[in-house]
């Protein structure tokens, strides 16, 4: 492995969904990831928390955007390898765009969506929407047992 400009680069992409990625949130997940074709369906998970809850940075990496995207305020950090982790249904951000955040590292406060308090979190691949629960998983959040083998 080799740093470059404080991005932990591996010599070419992850190819396996375990980036140590971290919860950015305490809560239970009130929608899971369902995409349907190319625009349609859930393309993260949905943490149900109450409004104003600190969200944290999921794992090191530079702050890519910091803004509104369809009136939801979001933020989006690079991490290197061509991952990126998305925060969205923020009611505040914390952050602007080009500033470094370490795992843990405060992005903004959950919001609103559609008049439910969540969190929206997803996880992208050289741009490919991943299952966040599967890279969540990599960091030992959830003890392999309790994992159920798909059917």
């Amino acid at each position: 492995m080799r740093a470059i400009v404080g991005f932990l680069f591996l010599a070419t992409s992850f190819t396996s969904p375990c980036a140590s990625l971290a919860h950015p949130v305490v809560g239970e997940v009130i929608q899971d990831f369902a995409p349907i074709g190319a625009y349609a369906g859930h393309w993260g998970i949905d943490y149900g928390v109450a409004v104003g809850t600190p969200v944290a940075a999921a794992a090191p990496g530079r702050v890519t955007f910091a803004g509104s995207v369809a009136d939801m305020q979001s933020v989006t950090v690079d991490h290197g390898g061509g991952l990126r982790t998305s925060y969205s249904y923020l009611s505040a951000i914390s952050v602007s765009t080009g500033d470094w955040v370490s795992t843990g590292s405060l992005l903004g406060t959950s919001g609103l969506h559609h008049g439910v308090a969540a969190l929206h979190f997803s996880v992208r691949l050289e741009g490919v929407y991943q299952d966040p629960a599967v890279w969540l998983r990599c960091a030992g959040s959830i003890p392999d047992a309790l994992w159920l083998a798909p059917a």
